[in-house]
């Protein structure tokens, strides 16, 4: 399909006037040079037919020889006599030929030759041949040379149309696959294989394919920063909108408190008693103060990677927590082996490690168990409990999200659960928490 049809007239026309002047330029050469050529092919036959002649002479004896000269002048346009009869007697010497005196086109050209007649006398016959050279090739070169000129001239237009097809298919091929990359089609690619310019010459096609594939590599590195930075922002403002509504929630009792032992409203007169609580609640705010700082650094942690044996972090997180387990009963089980590896960094693992050990430990039932392992590629910690519903599952993982088997939330900050899910995601890491026979079960991909 033909998409730029100045361009294709235009090279049409230029390669059919290269064409058709060269055909010009050779038919005019023809023309020129032609009667030079005729001369000396005339020339030729003229020596041949007279060598013949002569040859034939040879074996007649001197007195038939006027006769057969006679005849031979008559059916040729060659004039033959006896060079002596010329002499002596003034004989004509062109009677026959058609030789127009005062033209500039009209040659005479003389042959002399000796015969050995039969009889044994040497006589010099002499030829002669008058040739109009211009007309005879004039004649000559109108009769072919404008049918060779019509065809010449035929020749040059389907030569140069189908040529000029020829010669710009690919650049019309090349334009139409360009355009359609400029709507960064992933399924566009130059066809590497074709039999034309695009698959034999400069491997254009290869050149164009890298330079989009390498574009589109960048474009879609560019849109996954972009996601990833709305992203973050999103959980910037949801962040910040969930650290002001904890924090906004204990300072407003904290400051009820505060006002009713100044006004010394009821038992609120007990101050030693209130200042303890409003101490508590400072403390809290402090704790959820030091929690949010932390996770905002979890951006910081997983910048490094690095392999890691899972087991000598894990030992060292279970020894924070003996004392609270003991203090409820849970027994813990590591069953990890030093072959246990994981990809990131060790803060990373870290504060991943301690908010599910940490989470394991406290929501499990009374004198239950906590069981560390790797299962077909995962790290899997278990924790006897009453399965989460779907709900809570759905937001589990949800900024300060409190699930509804806490008992104390002044206890949870909420925001265990959110910095793991960042710092997997990050890492590109998948997990899962779900209900298993006995409780929960949380499995990390190695």
């Amino acid at each position: 399909m033909i998409k730029n049809p100045k361009l294709l007239t235009k090279s049409f026309l230029r390669s059919f006037a290269i064409l058709g002047g060269v055909g010009l330029v050779i038919h005019i050469a023809i023309y020129l040079t032609f009667p030079f050529y005729y001369i000396q092919l005339e020339g030729e036959k003229f020596n041949e037919s007279a060598r013949v002649f002569t040859e034939y002479l040879k074996t007649k004896t001197s007195d038939e020889i006027p006769s057969l000269l006679q005849s031979y002048s008559k059916s040729l346009t060659i004039s033959a006599h006896l060079k002596r009869d010329i002499v002596d007697k003034r004989l004509p010497l062109v009677h026959d030929l058609d030789i127009k005196d005062g033209k500039l086109s009209n040659y005479i050209v003389m042959l002399d030759m000796s015969v050995s007649t039969a009889d044994g006398k040497q006589v010099t016959v002499q030829f002669v041949h008058g040739v109009d050279v211009y007309k005879e090739a004039k004649n000559i070169l109108l009769l072919y040379l404008p049918y060779t000129f019509l065809v010449t001239i035929a020749f040059s237009f389907v030569f140069s149309y189908f040529y000029t097809k020829r010669l710009l298919n690919p650049l019309f091929y090349i334009s139409e696959v360009t355009s359609k990359m400029q709507d960064l089609d992933d399924n566009i690619r130059f066809d590497e294989s074709r039999k034309d310019e695009v698959g034999e010459v400069g491997e254009v096609g290869k050149q164009i394919n890298g330079m989009y594939e390498h574009l589109l590599k960048v474009i879609h590195e560019l849109e996954s920063r972009n996601e990833q930075i709305v992203k973050l922002q999103n959980q910037k403002v949801s962040f910040v909108r969930g650290a002001s509504h904890e924090l906004k929630t204990p300072l407003a009792s904290l400051r009820i408190i505060l006002e009713n032992m100044q006004h010394n409203i009821g038992d609120y007169k007990d101050h030693p008693k209130y200042i303890a609580k409003s101490i508590n609640k400072i403390d809290q705010m402090s704790h959820l103060l030091e929690e949010v700082l932390e996770s905002s650094k979890f951006q910081e942690w997983t910048e490094c990677r690095e392999t890691l044996t899972v087991k000598p972090v894990l030992v060292d997180i279970l020894s924070r927590y003996q004392e609270l387990a003991h203090s409820i009963g849970v027994t813990i089980e590591n069953q990890l082996t030093d072959a246990t590896r994981v990809v990131m960094s060790l803060r990373a693992l870290d504060k991943v490690l301690t908010n599910l050990i940490s989470n394991a430990i406290k929501y499990s039932d009374k004198n239950g168990r906590v069981i560390i392992s790797e299962q077909d590629g995962y790290l899997s910690i278990k924790n006897t409990c009453a399965p989460l519903s779907d709900q809570e599952l759905e937001h589990l993982f949800d900024i300060f999200y409190h699930s509804q088997i806490v008992t104390d939330k002044d206890e949870s900050s909420g925001l265990g659960l959110y910095i793991v899910n960042n710092i997997l995601e990050s890492y590109q890491m998948d997990y899962s928490f779900l209900p298993y026979e006995h409780g929960m079960e949380f499995k990390i991909s190695l």
